[in-house]
C-alpha cells in the first residue's frame, strides 16, 4: 500500500483492525494511515447505516458555549496573524450542526456550512438559522473564499493531498485554512492503542502527528502560521456530569444553573493546569489543530 502523502511503498505495521485492515506508518515521511485504503462504497455503506450524526440537544442555548468557544480561538488567530483575511465568504466543510458556520458569521465573514448530511443540515437551519449546503469545495468559484475550516474532517479523507490542492484553488491569497484533527501522539492513543478515539474504526482512516500535518500543509503550496493543541484541544476529560445533571432534574433552571457552575469549574479549576502544559510542550494533546495560508497563487 502506498502512501497518501509521499507515494513510498515502504511502512510498517503498527496495529491490526478490523475486517483485516491495518494502521501503517511510512518509512519515508512518517505519515501513518489506514492500510489497505477502504473504498468509498464501503465507507458510504458504513455512513449510512452508523449513528455517526447525533446532538446532544435540540435547543440552540445549549450551544452558546461551544459557539462562544469557537468565536475566541478563530478570533485570537485572527488577531495574533494580521496576515490572514477577516472578511468575505468563510466555509465550514463538514460543518455537522452548524455551530461553527455561526461562529464565524459572528466574527463578520460571510460563512456557510457545507455538510453531507441531509439530517445535519436541517438540524443547522433549525438551531441556528446558517445556510447551509451539500456537495464539495468544486462548487465555489476559484480565489472565492476568505477562510476555510474543517473541525475532525480531515482523518475522514480517502485523499487529503488532492482535498488541499482543490481547496488551495478556491482561497484567495490571503485567505486562513483551520483545521483540527485527533492527534496521534495523543494520550489517549498512547495509552489505548488501537483502542483510542484517534483510531475509530472505519472512519479514521488518517493518522496526524504535528510534524505531518504541517508538511502535508507545505507540500500543498500553503504557508504554515501555527501548529498545536490550544484550549480546548489540548485535554479532554469527559465525566458525563452535565448529562447526568439533565437526566435526574430535566431541564429546568435548577439543572441548567448546575450544569453553569459545571462548567465553569471545568473550564477555569480543571483545565488550565494539563491545558497549560500541552500548549507549553506541544506533547501529549488530545486534538491538533493547524492555521495555514494560501500566501501566493
Amino acid at each position: 500500500m502506498i502512501c497518501p502523502l509521499c507515494g513510498s511503498a515502504e511502512g510498517d505495521t503498527l496495529y491490526k483492525l478490523e475486517e483485516g485492515y491495518t494502521t501503517r506508518r511510512c518509512k519515508a515521511c512518517a505519515f501513518v494511515f489506514m492500510s489497505p485504503r477502504p473504498t468509498e462504497d464501503y465507507l458510504n455503506t458504513y455512513y449510512n447505516q452508523a449513528a455517526v450524526y447525533s446532538y446532544e440537544s435540540a435547543v440552540a442555548e445549549d450551544y452558546a458555549n461551544a459557539i462562544n468557544d469557537k468565536v475566541a480561538l478563530i478570533g485570537g488567530f485572527l488577531q495574533r496573524f494580521p496576515l490572514v483575511l477577516r472578511s468575505g465568504k468563510a466555509v465550514d466543510f463538514g460543518a455537522g450542526q452548524g455551530a461553527t458556520v455561526k461562529a464565524l458569521s459572528m466574527l463578520g465573514f460571510d460563512a456557510v456550512g457545507v455538510e453531507i448530511s441531509e439530517k445535519a443540515r436541517v438540524a443547522a437551519k433549525a438551531l441556528f438559522d446558517v445556510p447551509m449546503q451539500g456537495g464539495d469545495l468544486e462548487a465555489f468559484d476559484a480565489k472565492s473564499l476568505s477562510f476555510l475550516s474543517l473541525f475532525d474532517v480531515l482523518e475522514h479523507m480517502l485523499d487529503p493531498k488532492a482535498f488541499l490542492l482543490t481547496a488551495k484553488t478556491r482561497l484567495k491569497v490571503g485567505a486562513g485554512c483551520l483545521m483540527v484533527v485527533p492527534n496521534f501522539n495523543s494520550l489517549d492513543r498512547l495509552t489505548l492503542g488501537a483502542g483510542s478515539k484517534a483510531l475509530i474504526f472505519p472512519e479514521h482512516v488518517n493518522q496526524f502527528t504535528a510534524a505531518t500535518l504541517k508538511k502535508l500543509f507545505e507540500d500543498c503550496g500553503f504557508k504554515v502560521l501555527y501548529t498545536g493543541s490550544p484550549p480546548p484541544y489540548g485535554v479532554a476529560i469527559s465525566f458525563g456530569c452535565r448529562r447526568a445533571v439533565l437526566k435526574l432534574f430535566g431541564r429546568n433552571d435548577f439543572s441548567q444553573g448546575l450544569n453553569k457552575a459545571l462548567t465553569w469549574l471545568k473550564r477555569f479549576v480543571v483545565y488550565p493546569l494539563p491545558n497549560a502544559f500541552v500548549e507549553k510542550t506541544g506533547l501529549l494533546g488530545q486534538s491538533l489543530l493547524i492555521l495555514a495560508v494560501k500566501a501566493r497563487d
